[in-house]
């Protein structure tokens, strides 16, 4: 029997992007068939008239409207576990599926321990690639992602929070989406590492094409430069919670203080600012720390070798 799909889209305030792309979330997923479950979406709070919007264009919609906004992944979660399907895919409210892309993707679920897989993002323009599979590693007491880019490494890094199918039942086991970093980036790579690390597998699909609008909701709503604090800040959070080779342990204890206090002299103060926003969470991310441990099969030195890009 074929795998059911639910198509989860976490909403706050992008009436226009709704207006935009959900005609083609609704003509892709019609390529399930059989398969398609429900489109949910959650409306996490919005203010202007987004739920108006879809209960009349779009009654077929599941919408679970919430009173007050609780954050990108507390959204995306409450859609997670009200869903039905055996397989989410996760949209954001600023992507727009190609019409066959979602076929390419479910394919990959006949394999038992796929916690999750996406394809290529293009621009709105539908021409300049953004990025497929992703790569990382780890320098200097930091995680570091490959320029987006197609490799041929043996693994993905990570499955596209906005743009990927994940298992429910895998995502649902990992806790979702950690709301550590909200109010968002990492989130992704933080519940796919840890995937990886369990020893489950991430997959790419070149053939599943979407058109991503970058920072369609965040770049509104922040200035640039409080979104690289967070962006720092929660690079930290995830070195904390997820890196446990000893080697990379003493990297971090070594270049942490290190790059602080170039940071003095460059009168940036970047680095400070995310530590400091950092240490509220600290606690918290250490007991996830220690909890996870219990799961790990695989270190991060072969996780990290998995999906290096082939050199040139």
């Amino acid at each position: 029997m074929k795998k059911k799909v639910s198509l989860i889209i976490a909403n706050w305030n992008t009436k226009e992007l709704l207006e935009r792309n959900l005609p083609a979330v609704v003509c892709a997923s019609e390529r399930l068939k059989e398969q398609l479950e429900e489109i949910i979406v959650v409306d996490d709070g919005s203010t202007d008239d987004s739920v108006v919007f879809i209960k009349k264009k779009f009654p077929s919609i599941t919408l679970y409207p919430l009173k007050k906004n609780h954050g990108f992944h507390r959204a995306v979660n409450y859609g997670a576990e009200k869903s039905s399907g055996e397989i989410i895919l996760l949209l954001n409210s600023d992507i727009e599926p190609g019409p066959d892309a979602i076929p390419p993707l479910i394919k990959h679920f006949d394999n038992p321990k796929l916690f999750g897989v996406n394809g290529r993002i293009y621009s709105q323009d539908k021409k300049t690639f953004l990025y497929g599979n992703r790569g990382a590693y780890f320098k200097y007491g930091h995680f570091y992602l490959y320029e987006k880019g197609e490799y041929d490494a043996s693994q993905n890094l990570f499955v596209c929070g906005g743009a990927g199918a994940f298992s429910r039942k895998y995502f649902l086991a990992l806790g979702g989406f950690d709301t550590i970093y909200s109010p968002f980036y990492y989130e992704e790579q933080d519940i796919s590492y840890r995937a990886l690390k369990r020893g489950l597998d991430i997959d790419y699909e070149p053939e599943s094409i979407m058109y991503h609008q970058i920072r369609g909701t965040i770049g509104k709503k922040m200035s640039s430069k409080k979104i690289s604090y967070i962006s720092a800040r929660n690079n930290y959070l995830f070195v904390i919670k997820n890196i446990t080779d000893i080697s990379y342990v003493f990297q971090s204890i070594l270049f942490i203080p290190i790059f602080l206090i170039k940071d003095l002299f460059c009168l940036k103060f970047r680095f400070w600012i995310a530590f400091f926003m950092l240490i509220p969470r600290l606690p918290k991310a250490l007991i996830k720390r220690i909890k996870e441990q219990k799961y790990i099969v695989y270190s991060d030195k072969k996780i990290l070798s998995s999906v290096k890009p082939p050199q040139k």
